[in-house]
């Protein structure tokens, strides 16, 4: 139970909302035919994703773990 305190205390929720926007426009532009926008918003996925790993992975100051 203590780890999924900790584990729910990372989240955050800016980060869990534009998972869900991305998700949704990339949703929309399979339905509607938009590669475009449905690439755009893979990319958008990928790009927070590599953001939050890296933060993660540092000092949670966003400067990549040094000082």
């Amino acid at each position: 139970m203590k780890n999924l305190t900790f584990f729910l205390g990372k989240i955050r929720p800016q980060i869990f909302l534009a998972l869900c926007v991305l998700g949704a426009g990339m949703i929309l532009g399979i339905q509607h035919d938009l590669n475009e926008i449905a690439v755009g918003c893979i990319a958008g996925i990928i790009a927070l994703a590599k953001d939050v790993l890296q933060s993660d992975a540092g000092n949670g100051n966003g400067d990549g773990g040094t000082g």
